[in-house]
């Protein structure tokens, strides 16, 4: 049998005031992820464009409204890089090993 006395709880503890400090850092976006945000903005804007090109294209051309915003949704979604996630995934090992033998 054994006694003891509480002297602090909560965030008064040191694993407290380790927990308080920790969950106070902000951690930034690394460059890989900038990168890779760079670049969905940009297919993003790509996609936008063409996808409004070819809705005003198709009306001009007479093609009903519906076909149109079919044309605009399809250019859309086609421009949407599917692997991307897979790729980014599998070949981040790959980069930092090529970056650490060249450091």
């Amino acid at each position: 049998t054994a006694r003891g006395i509480v002297v602090c709880t909560g965030d008064r503890t040191v694993m407290g005031r380790i927990a308080t400090l920790t969950s106070g850092l902000e951690t930034g976006k690394t460059p890989i992820a900038k990168e890779i945000e760079h670049f969905i903005h940009i297919i993003t804007g790509v996609a936008v464009f063409l996808g409004v090109t070819f809705f005003i294209l198709s009306i001009i051309l007479g093609y009903s409204w519906l076909e149109a915003v079919i044309f605009l949704i399809g250019i859309i979604v086609a421009n949407v890089p599917e692997g991307l996630l897979a790729t980014v995934t599998v070949r981040t090992p790959a980069f930092s090993l090529s970056f650490s033998v060249s450091q």
